[in-house]
């Protein structure tokens, strides 16, 4: 568990910003955890990690006002299984899960790799492929039902099961035999799809 130092909250169209002073050493796909002692965690993606300050993308306004008036949170993590980036990365998404895939695609960026961003309802700071582009890693933050449609080895954000322990003991998160809350957040499509 590690405290961090609430430094802003900024309410955008429909989403809110959480910036958070924190020392630790995130890699692109893990998440945290927002605790909350003696009531519950609450697992988030990890919109961005730059100079000790973890930005957090929080749609639910009551988790947001539980922490609006602290200084500080506590937070367990980093949790889950980095993904290695490819050299050039297409993310695919939709509304706010677009914010799913801000840390890995900002820091493959920041590593001077090529990133391009398909994004339906949301504005990217991207920008968008041409048709005939090659990609050798795809990252995706899509509907449950929409994961069919992307190749096998596409990495999907896994958002529609419930992380409950975050450490692989409950086993509600389980998906064929996979563990998204150790094995995740981001899997491949292989392993979710039969």
């Amino acid at each position: 568990m590690i405290y961090g130092k609430i430094l802003q909250i900024k309410e955008k169209k429909t989403i809110f910003e959480v910036s958070i002073e924190v020392h630790f050493n995130p890699l692109p796909g893990q998440y945290v955890s927002l605790v909350f002692p003696s009531e519950n965690e609450i697992p988030l993606g990890i919109g961005d990690y730059y100079d000790g300050v973890l930005s957090l993308f929080i749609e639910s306004e009551k988790i947001v006002n539980k922490i609006r008036n602290k200084k500080f949170v506590i937070l367990k993590g980093p949790l889950g299984k980095r993904i290695d980036l490819g050299r050039r990365i297409l993310g695919i998404a939709e509304g706010n899960l677009y914010y799913d895939l801000l840390f890995p695609l900002r820091q493959a960026k920041r590593q001077g790799k090529e990133v391009k961003v398909l994004c339906k309802d949301c504005e990217s700071e991207f920008e968008e492929p041409s048709r005939d582009e090659d990609f050798d890693m795809i990252l995706a933050s899509v509907d449950y039902n929409e994961i069919k449609y992307l190749p096998p080895e596409a990495y999907v954000y896994v958002r529609w099961v419930k992380m409950n322990c975050n450490m692989g003991v409950c086993g509600i998160c389980n998906i064929n035999g996979h563990l998204p809350c150790i094995e995740g957040p981001f899997m491949k499509v292989k392993d979710l799809v039969d």
